[in-house]
């Protein structure tokens, strides 16, 4: 499994919800988009108004297969002010609980 780690930075605390709620539009949407792509993870730090996303991907094939739309789509939900900066990442390991939070 792989990940794209993008972060964004620069964006208002006042507006997290608002943020997030852009920061969603990046989440592939039209058929053929999703392959391979197991789900993604949007972190939120209230107080500097950083949100991180986290998307997994099947192999590394199918993460390169998404960059080109992933690059469109970032740019279009970074806002005036804002960074996005973008990793690559093996997961090594992926553990998930059995208690529902």
């Amino acid at each position: 499994m792989f990940a794209r780690v993008t972060r964004y930075e620069g964006g208002s605390p006042g507006d997290i919800d608002g943020t997030l709620e852009r920061k969603k539009r990046v989440l592939p949407t039209e058929p053929g988009q999703t392959e391979g792509m197991h789900g993604a993870i949007f972190l939120a730090d209230r107080d500097s108004g950083t949100v991180v996303v986290i998307s997994l991907w099947a192999d590394e094939g199918a993460l390169n297969a998404s960059e080109a739309e992933a690059a469109r789509l970032r740019d279009e939900v970074t806002a005036d002010g804002e960074t996005a900066t973008v990793e690559h990442f093996e997961v090594a390991q992926f553990a998930v609980s059995q208690e529902q939070p």
